[in-house]
């Protein structure tokens, strides 16, 4: 499971990279600053929860824990809801689609089993 999260972490890192220089190149004569705000946003949270699912990865070689590997999951939702939902209203003009909340709950969650995993830590 750590090699997942990894090989995910890699792939969010790199597109978060991507996604921020679109935003400051192309992207800045395309969007409305609004919406250059909400894409650099997504991008901001999806570098974020790209170092925690890292850090969640490498933990994972050293203590194996549920908590740690929900929390993983609940990561890449995130990301995947919350920064693609700006993404998506933004750069593809989609009304707002309703996942943004639910990515930001997935992240919220994910910290907070980050908390349980540390104190089950033995």
């Amino acid at each position: 499971m750590n090699r997942i999260f990894l090989a995910l972490a890699g792939f969010f890192g790199a597109t978060a990279i991507i996604f921020g220089s679109l935003s400051s190149h192309a992207l800045s004569h395309i969007l409305t600053t609004h919406e250059l705000d909400i894409f650099k946003l997504g991008v901001q949270y999806q570098m974020y929860h790209t170092l925690a699912l890292l850090g969640v990865g490498i933990w994972l070689n050293h203590h194996k824990n549920r908590f740690l590997v929900i929390a993983g999951w609940l990561f890449t939702l995130g990301i995947v809801f919350f920064s693609g939902s700006m993404y998506g209203m933004t750069y593809l003009g989609l009304s707002n689609i309703g996942t943004a909340p639910i990515g930001g709950l997935a992240f919220i969650v994910g910290w907070l089993l980050l908390i349980v995993a540390a104190l089950k830590y033995k």
